[in-house]
């Protein structure tokens, strides 16, 4: 048996000794004599046993027997997606957290993934394991792409704590994001110099509160501002960013509205343009391919300064706990199809 595999158990059922007797004997109790003492760690010598870190800090932590030292080189990501690879399995944060840990691992940072169940029911067990290892930086990743995700808890006077959004779900809290509203405007501003007059949204129903309604506000007012009516060209919102039923409802609408330029964060929209003998130039929002156009929500930096950001809180909670949060919206920019 491999020495890594070696369980306090193993030692207990080899010497015919119950594992609390072990246990107190590689801890060197008083409560077990000294011949047990030796005969444990002489028979644990000899298998190759080694205490699990993460065991032997937590019985510190509990029993207040020592003070476990913050962990600088590791933070941790925690999330309540549906399921523990939910986060993984969309591309989407599968590219976000790629750029997180990418930035990490240039400050010499590793970021571990910490799944707290879908209804947080890991939660109070998860923290209790980072508190035994030291670890006190946390990223709470964005919530799962429903209507209505729940707000992950973080006892703020034990962990730092770096969010990203929705705003609203975590206003206690340092929060980084995209920014959507100048995002939007961005957008809106290129294709308006290309003359375009009549420019629709296209958005899934889940990104509204994702994104704190900022597309919806944005495009409202530039649509205000260039003539149109408060009713016209009203906002489109599918349920599924997928789908026939999808497609049926954005020819409807681009057809109804005689849009000439869409702006959308909904990628079938250009597949479903071809069903059309005048399709609207679209600029999507976050590019992928280099044959898109639109905004470009700069992913890479929003992951240096989340780290940044994290790091900083970590050092200065040495002194003090943030009383004011920081929000933070990072600005995109326009690239070109090649």
């Amino acid at each position: 048996m491999p020495p890594e595999q070696i369980t306090q158990k193993d030692i207990a059922e080899a010497l015919g000794l119950s594992k609390q007797a072990v246990s107190l004997a590689l801890r060197g109790s008083l409560k077990v004599s000294e011949a047990t003492r030796e005969k444990v760690n002489a028979k644990a010598k000899a298998l190759g046993y080694q205490p699990d870190p993460s065991l032997s800090a937590l019985v510190k932590l509990r029993t207040g027997s020592g003070k476990v030292p913050t962990r600088w080189n590791q933070v941790a990501l925690v999330h309540n997606w549906p399921t523990e690879s939910g986060l993984q399995e969309s591309w989407f944060y599968r590219e976000w957290l790629k750029n997180l840990q990418d930035a990490a691992s240039a400050r010499g940072i590793a970021v571990k993934e910490y799944w707290l169940g879908a209804g947080g029911e890991h939660t109070a067990s998860v923290l209790r394991k980072l508190r035994a290892c030291g670890i006190t930086g946390l990223f709470i990743a964005p919530p799962p792409q429903i209507q209505a995700p729940k707000k992950i808890e973080i006892p703020t006077k034990q962990f730092q704590v770096v969010t990203f959004g929705p705003e609203h779900m975590y206003s206690e809290l340092h929060t980084i994001q995209f920014d959507y509203y100048e995002n939007l405007r961005l957008a809106w501003a290129t294709l308006s110099q290309r003359g375009h007059q009549r420019i629709g949204l296209v958005s899934a129903t889940y990104q509204s509160l994702r994104t704190g309604h900022a597309w919806r506000a944005a495009y409202h007012i530039e649509k205000l501002q260039s003539g149109c009516e408060p009713g016209q060209r009203m906002p489109l919102e599918l349920d599924s960013e997928t789908g026939q039923t999808s497609c049926n409802a954005y020819l409807k609408w681009v057809q109804a509205n005689d849009c000439d330029a869409v702006i959308s964060s909904v990628y079938d929209v250009e597949d479903w343009n071809r069903k059309l003998k005048s399709p609207p130039e679209v600029a999507i929002f976050n590019v992928r391919k280099p044959e898109q156009q639109g905004i470009d929500i700069n992913m890479e930096q929003m992951a240096e300064t989340a780290i940044e950001l994290l790091l900083f809180e970590m050092q200065r909670s040495q002194l003090a706990h943030t009383k004011h949060p920081y929000r933070i919206h990072i600005p995109g920019k326009w690239v070109e199809r090649e």
